[in-house]
């Protein structure tokens, strides 16, 4: 009997990013493009980052409309227990609604879960790459087979026990289908205010960075799609009206000629009259000049790069060549030449940070005029090399709480600074970067101009305030208003660090208790 099938992103984002835009979850499309017909009645997927309402009522009206047989959720770290307490609310609803837990965290974690109190909500997890293990697990369910583990990457329960089955071998990617985006039940995705969608070009990374969990995805490989599959890719993006698409690889330039063949490919085939962002390592992009002047023919508006430190004994702790802070210089200016909004990724919060070398990245982003700087916290991820440094240095100040581990809060000290101290120094950078003379120099008002301007009638009469503050208030009574500011953050964020109640808060926030 065929079944029917919902896929569920979490609505948990992150704080910044949400801001610039939000994307459609390629792995629900991608699992749902490989779902064999003759296994479905129906299939739909719901991004619920793009849900603004009441998310306990969204969900249980969904579950009534749709009707589902079978539930597939995939969640981040931060988001997981969002995702629990959404199987909670489907076994509430029908306890016979087989729930699937996928995603990044399920597979680094899934020692942890098994043994929780969460397995009374989780069915079925699937580790690694869900393609084809999915496709398996609905036909089995399907034929009433009792047996599960022939299917490798599937972890199901034998007498109320999770066991485990061997990982597979790394998918060949051209023997991938299509993503089916038609059976989106959300259609939100906006970024800098086009209509945004997300493609790959390849999978994997050979890096060696210590804070990276992607080996335990793919192990230290890397795959790449044939241009022929990555052109129809583009088209069926199009085809469902994306104006702007993300690749979402993890390290697109690890093959530069395969970058040169898919610039060379959107050209030719006219597909650059739409609006392209990517994800790049620094030295993948700095080895090939001539590949930047491409990208922008291409239509390329947006590189994340990722910088990580200026500070030399931070690139050594982070397994970052050192090379990576001249080349960035080099790497920054170059696409901001050619037209490209040139954006970065810096990571703070390592053992021998002080509050000085943390400001050094801020400094380094201003001299740079980088138009989009993210200054990231390092997080303890589960099996990492960096966490297994940060406990064995006593570093780690949230070593289970997941909730948190999103990049922008703090589950660590240093050796000079509290979690408490990070916090209030990074929420002073991003504060600090936007203000007046941010607004001159960057780029982003030249590439998106209405929805820069936008941004700014928002953000401007905050940036006024605090020009008049500075003017109106005497030095040193503004040296004490500056003290008890500081005093009433560090507060609010050791509150806000305390996490039972941060929890509370949070799910409470998305109506899930």
């Amino acid at each position: 009997m065929r079944k029917r099938i919902l896929l569920l992103s979490m609505p948990n984002y992150t704080v910044g990013f949400d801001r610039a835009g939000r994307f459609p979850n390629l792995a629900l499309s991608s699992i749902a493009g490989n779902i064999d017909e003759d296994l479905i009645e129906e299939i739909a997927i719901a991004d619920l980052v793009t849900v603004r309402t009441d998310i306990r009522k969204f969900i249980i009206k969904l579950l009534k409309q749709f009707n589902p047989d079978i539930v597939g959720l995939t969640a981040m770290s931060f988001q997981y227990q969002t995702a629990v307490e959404i199987a909670k609310i489907i076994k509430q609803i029908e306890k016979d609604i087989i729930t699937v837990f996928g995603g990044y965290h399920v597979t680094l974690a899934y020692e942890i879960i098994s043994e929780s109190d969460d397995i009374n909500y989780i069915d079925f997890i699937i580790r690694g790459e869900g393609e084809v293990a999915f496709n398996k697990l609905v036909e089995a369910i399907i034929n009433g087979k009792s047996e599960f583990s022939e299917i490798k990457n599937l972890s199901h329960k034998k007498d109320g026990i999770f066991v485990h089955s061997p990982r597979s071998k790394n998918l060949d990617l051209n023997q991938i289908k299509l993503p089916k985006r038609n059976i989106r039940l959300t259609h939100k995705y906006y970024t800098f205010g086009k209509k945004a969608d997300v493609i790959e070009t390849s999978r994997g990374c050979t890096m060696s960075c210590n804070f990276c969990c992607m080996p335990f995805m793919y192990g230290r490989t890397y795959r790449k799609y044939n241009i022929e599959r990555i052109i129809q890719d583009i088209k069926n993006a199009i085809k469902n009206g994306a104006k702007l698409l993300f690749i979402t690889d993890d390290n697109a330039f690890l093959n530069i000629e395969q970058m040169h063949n898919v610039c060379d490919a959107i050209i030719k085939n006219e597909l650059n009259n739409i609006d392209y962002f990517i994800q790049a390592s620094v030295h993948g992009i700095a080895s090939d000049e001539n590949l930047v002047k491409k990208m922008a023919k291409a239509n390329f508006k947006f590189v994340f790069l990722g910088i990580e430190n200026v500070n030399s004994n931070d690139l050594d702790f982070l397994s970052k060549d050192k090379k990576t802070l001249i080349e960035s210089e080099h790497i920054i200016k170059l696409l901001q030449e050619n037209g490209i909004i040139a954006s970065g990724g810096f990571i703070v919060g390592l053992p021998e940070d002080t509050e000085k070398t943390i400001w050094n990245n801020f400094h380094f982003a201003r001299k740079m005029k980088l138009d989009a700087p993210f200054f990231f916290v390092l997080t303890p991820h589960y099996k990492t090399g960096v966490r297994n440094d940060f406990i064995e240095q006593n570093l780690v100040t949230n070593l289970y709480d997941f909730c948190f581990y999103d990049g922008l809060q703090v589950n660590v000290r240093t050796k000079s600074l509290s979690s408490e101290d990070i916090s209030y120094i990074l929420w002073k950078m991003n504060g600090k970067y936007g203000d007046l003379e941010y607004l001159k120099f960057n780029q982003i008002k030249k590439v998106y101009p209405f929805f820069f301007w936008k941004w700014v009638l928002k953000i401007i009469p905050q940036i006024v305030w605090n020009r008049l503050k500075k003017i109106s208030l005497h030095n040193y009574e503004y040296t004490n208003y500056k003290a008890s500011r500081k005093r009433l953050i560090k507060r609010l964020i050791k509150w806000l660090l305390n996490r039972e109640e941060t929890i509370l808060l949070r799910l409470n926030e998305l109506k899930l208790l």
